[in-house]
């Protein structure tokens, strides 16, 4: 990737000082070596959990977005597109978990999984506790395949509330760790894109490009939307006695309007069927030009509802 005139290996590095300098009340660059970059809270808090999270970078906000206080204590980036490095994500883990530990939180994607997996193995060398969370939300990955094959999308910023939630209560990095996992095993998110001009649509399209599983012609805006929550609510099945919140991401080319006029048909649809507790709209991770949606439904039972109570705001991430 060029950007006028830069690599792609300066890009990371230089956003990230940007948004430092940009907002130094609320964000510091770590200045980590090697590739990719980490962006962390100004105010550091080593007496709990450090919550690291990571990914692919330019996919704005996520996940540097979900950085701050009530969200994670840091995010990793590597290259445009490209796993974080591991050597990063130990430099990070570092300097921020020595004392409680650091939970290491990222999609469940081949790159993530192998270098958050060396930075835990390094880390553990320099006696620092780690515990991996990886999340398994996006319902168009491995059809028929058992739910650990999923591949992530956007319920891991339901798992990073809970996760940083439980570490400012000073729960003990374990605890941390099984409340984040118990928070993406009840999440689910299904992609639906538009064609540009034209009333079909396709559920399940991946974060990379990947074909989805199911498509409709001359589709109205209100079908599709009830459609939608019709195949999430099968693939989460509420269970007596929990809430469900609602996540409503629009792609790169949808319109603020119209994401909230599908995010109230989508209600409505998901109200007529089960109690809602919360619903939020806004372009948490555009990936792709794309006209469309990603939709998330979270089922919380009394033990992880709490953490999702309170309001957070990151930059371009209110909850």
């Amino acid at each position: 990737m060029h950007w006028f005139g830069e690599t792609r290996e300066n890009y990371c590095p230089m956003w990230f000082e940007s948004m430092a300098r940009t907002f130094p009340e609320r964000w510091r660059d770590l200045g980590v070596q090697g590739p990719g970059a980490a962006l962390a809270k100004r105010v550091p808090t080593p007496d709990r959990v450090a919550v690291i999270i990571s990914g692919g970078g330019s996919n704005g906000p996520f996940i540097p977005g979900f950085v701050g206080e009530g969200l994670a204590d840091c995010a990793v980036v590597g290259p445009p597109y490209t796993a974080p490095s591991a050597y990063a994500i130990y430099e990070a883990g570092l300097k921020l978990g020595r004392e409680k530990g650091a939970l290491l939180l990222y999609n469940n994607f081949m790159g993530d999984y192998l270098n958050n997996d060396m930075a835990s193995e390094l880390l553990a060398l320099e006696g620092v506790q780690t515990e991996q969370v990886l999340c398994r939300d996006d319902m168009g990955t491995a059809i028929g395949e058992p739910r650990e094959n999923r591949g992530g999308r956007i319920g891991i910023a339901y798992v990073i509330r809970v996760a940083a939630g439980a570490a400012r209560e000073g729960k003990s990095l374990q605890e941390v760790a099984r409340l984040a996992r118990k928070t993406d095993a009840r999440c689910s998110t299904l992609s639906l894109a538009v064609e540009p001009g034209s009333a079909f649509i396709t559920f399940g399209k991946g974060i990379s490009g990947e074909p989805g599983f199911h498509s409709r012609e001359n589709a109205t805006v209100t079908a599709a939307a009830e459609e939608m929550i019709s195949l999430l609510l099968e693939d989460v099945k509420p269970r007596a006695g929990e809430k469900v919140y609602m996540l409503v991401n629009r792609l790169r080319l949808t319109s603020y309007s119209d994401s909230f006029v599908m995010a109230g048909l989508m209600e409505k649809a998901l109200r007529s069927r089960c109690p809602v507790a919360q619903v939020r709209v806004g372009g948490y991770q555009q990936v792709t030009d794309t006209y469309g949606y990603t939709v998330t439904l979270l089922c919380a039972d009394d033990e992880i509802a709490p953490y999702l109570d309170a309001p957070v705001v990151g930059d371009g991430f209110l909850m």
